[in-house]
């Protein structure tokens, strides 16, 4: 669990959930029915929530005509917000918990990463490369991350490893644990 996964945890998820909805989507103007909607919280929790959001500076009113909208309101408090609640690695992590879920990928590899994108080596055999390459795509289009990857089996990381060309397991940052046979 990471450090940001253990803050959230302290805090109470339907708020977080709300503040996640103007975060997404931090120049748009919401009804109460529409963040209760996005949020999956009932009305009246999301009506108590955004009226706090609003005590705390977070979120503000819109009022047009006799309809009332909120949106982020945008100040250093939704800055330190956004950058505590959206983790940077965020993009990788959700790649790694796809990824790793088919039985065949065995490690993976962090080669270099930047703000905008990361180079991965996937050791395992036979490779679902065309599912590896719609997630790869998902991630892009969601958070504009690019993600590129090359396969190796698991004879080739062997290899080199034992030649010693660098020390791949330094940047592990996914590993399959053993299964134990008894």
């Amino acid at each position: 669990m990471s450090k940001i996964d253990i803050l959230k945890s302290l805090f109470d998820e339907k708020i977080i959930a709300v503040i996640n909805v103007f975060l997404e989507n931090p120049h748009k103007q919401f009804s109460l029915t529409q963040v209760s909607a996005l949020s999956r919280i009932n009305i009246a929790t999301t009506l108590r929530i955004v009226d706090k959001l609003i005590k705390q500076d977070i979120v503000e009113i819109v009022t047009i005509g006799k309809s009332k909208f909120y949106r982020l309101k945008r100040n250093e408090k939704t800055m330190a917000l956004n950058k505590f609640l959206k983790s940077e690695d965020e993009p990788l992590l959700e790649f790694i918990e796809k990824v790793k879920s088919h039985p065949r990928i065995k490690k993976i590899i962090l080669e270099s990463k930047t703000a905008h994108g990361a180079k991965i080596l996937l050791v395992g055999n036979f490779l679902p490369i065309e599912k590896i390459n719609s997630f790869i795509e998902e991630i892009k289009n969601r958070y504009n991350f690019t993600i590129q990857f090359v396969e190796l089996t698991e004879k080739q990381f062997n290899d080199m490893e034992r030649l010693r060309l660098y020390d791949l397991n330094k940047k592990v940052i996914w590993k399959r644990e053993e299964e134990k046979k008894y």
